[in-house]
């Protein structure tokens, strides 16, 4: 399946609030859910602690999320950013795609034999990040959400779910 059920581009960021604004201005890209988790990442080292800022918006049917490290665990979005951090301008850094059922979407990540570059979850959501740099120059991520989780992530109504 690997790539059936891609939905979003994400990029990283030095300031969200730029890149929202960037966005809107240069692409329409607006009407964005932000949201600063405190996460607990399961890590090939361990539990690690991980705060960023995100943002979410729908451009028809793709999703472009943009997030801005703050702390704890964020190794895996640093080498992306420009060097000059006053540069805003968002860096790609990820494709994801959708799952319906967990276990089968762990059982697909285990055939696909990428290694783990971080994975958590927050309430009614489960996401593994792998790194796939060797293969597709970015990192890959697998979601898989509760129904009502989705329809509050704004899952276009005339997406398909595969």
């Amino acid at each position: 399946m690997f790539l059936q059920g891609h939905y979003q581009n994400a990029y990283v960021t030095h300031d969200l609030d730029r890149a929202m604004a960037l966005l809107q201005h240069e692409y329409g890209v607006g009407n964005y859910i932000v949201f600063e988790p405190d996460m607990i990442l399961r890590t090939p080292s361990g539990e690690k602690p991980s705060k960023v800022r995100a943002a979410l918006a729908w451009s028809g049917g793709l999703q472009i999320e943009l997030i801005q490290p703050v702390s704890g665990f964020v190794d895996a979005y640093l080498p992306y950013l420009p060097r000059d951090r006053l540069n805003a301008a968002p860096r790609f850094h990820h494709i994801a795609v959708r799952r319906n059922d967990l276990t089968a979407m762990r059982e697909e990540i285990g055939r696909l034999g990428l290694p783990l570059a971080f994975e958590g979850a927050v309430p009614g959501l489960v996401f593994v990040y792998l790194d796939a740099r060797e293969s597709l120059g970015h990192y890959f991520e697998y979601v898989w959400a509760e129904p009502q989780m989705w329809e509050a992530l704004g899952w276009p109504k005339n997406r398909p779910v595969i």
